[in-house]
């Protein structure tokens, strides 16, 4: 450490303070992202979970997850339809693969 972090920084804007928490919350990944790896795909599912937190839906107690994990899961379900398994985002090409219009 240097001696101006020694005595305090006085431009320091920002306290901190440590929190100890006694239960660590493990839910994990929403049960609809758990075997979805394409980043496009899951960008278009954290818009529906963020969608969710706008209209006022949150995650924080347990039943509050179901309720929004059920959500989730209709809406998704909902846009499956529409847009296809991919969410409308077109596969990757590989190199050498030829795109030919129908």
């Amino acid at each position: 450490r240097d001696s101006q972090e020694e005595e305090g920084d006085e431009d320091d804007e920002y306290e901190y303070e440590w929190i100890e928490v006694d239960e660590y919350d493990d839910r994990g990944v929403a049960p609809a992202m758990l075997k979805v790896f394409d980043p496009e795909i899951r960008c278009h599912m954290l818009m529906v979970h963020g969608m969710l937190h706008l209209v006022g839906y949150d995650h924080i107690e347990d039943d509050d997850y179901e309720l929004m994990v059920e959500r989730e899961d209709e809406m998704l379900a909902e846009l499956r339809k529409i847009l296809g398994d991919n969410f409308g985002v077109n596969p990757k090409l590989s190199e050498g693969d030829v795109v030919t219009s129908s």
